[in-house]
């Protein structure tokens, strides 16, 4: 996987790296057509982050209508198919960052869709294991930090390791204070009109020069693009 310098940012996708903090959906749907192993991981995010560590294997399996069998084949134990998911969230950030930015996924609509898609049960486990404070939390905390940093411009008050902390920490406050966020909003504010709302004002709490301007500019004209379409 290849990187660019730090002079770009992301859009959609709550927990990428600045603009790519943007958006993300909460449905529970298991998607079809998955394999074996894609199917149960996808399952145990969800199941992770409905019950935490209380959730099964024999659950887990239920949720992605496989057999607890197929699940111990491919993970053995609850232990390590708990760190498989850990491993899963940071892959899902680094490889949609690279194809939203190093490719400009961020211009095409339908990469966008299938990011808020795809992106349900990422942000549903991240959040849970924020919450619950788990051994995993603080790697996944600083993995997701140190992808950030590499999208930040040099120029700012603050140091980029700083920055890319704090706005990492701004974005998954959003995620769990959500409750209250849906109050002000009076409507769902990660899914449909309610997630175009959040991310507008994201945007404009934004430093412009946080990133690069033309990535920025790009994702405005999403934002703005997808409030036009009611």
């Amino acid at each position: 996987m290849h990187w660019r310098r730090r002079d770009a940012c992301t859009p959609r996708g709550h927990v990428y790296s600045c603009c790519c903090w943007l958006y993300v959906c909460t449905v529970t749907v298991v998607g079809d057509g998955a394999d074996g192993r894609e199917r149960i991981l996808q399952a145990a995010l969800l199941a992770f982050a409905r019950q935490g560590d209380a959730a099964t294997i024999r659950g887990i399996a239920a949720l992605a209508e496989v057999s607890p069998a197929l699940v111990q084949h491919h993970f053995v134990t609850k232990a390590r198919l708990r760190d498989a998911c850990d491993d899963y969230v940071i892959t899902y950030f680094r490889q949609q960052v690279a194809t939203g930015l190093d490719d400009m996924g961020i211009a095409d609509a339908n990469f966008v869709d299938a990011v808020e898609r795809s992106s349900v049960p990422v942000i549903s486990y991240l959040t849970r294991i924020l919450a619950d404070a788990t051994p995993a939390a603080a790697e996944v905390f600083d993995a997701l930090a140190s992808l950030t940093e590499r999208y930040l411009t040099t120029d700012g008050l603050a140091g980029i390791p700083d920055r890319a902390s704090v706005l990492v920490a701004m974005q998954l406050g959003t995620m769990m204070l959500r409750p209250h966020l849906d109050r002000r909003f009076g409507t769902d504010s990660l899914a449909g009109e309610g997630i175009r709302r959040r991310n507008a004002a994201v945007l404009d709490l934004l430093n412009p020069t946080l990133a690069d301007p033309a990535v920025m500019e790009q994702a405005r004209k999403l934002v703005q693009s997808h409030s036009e379409v009611k």
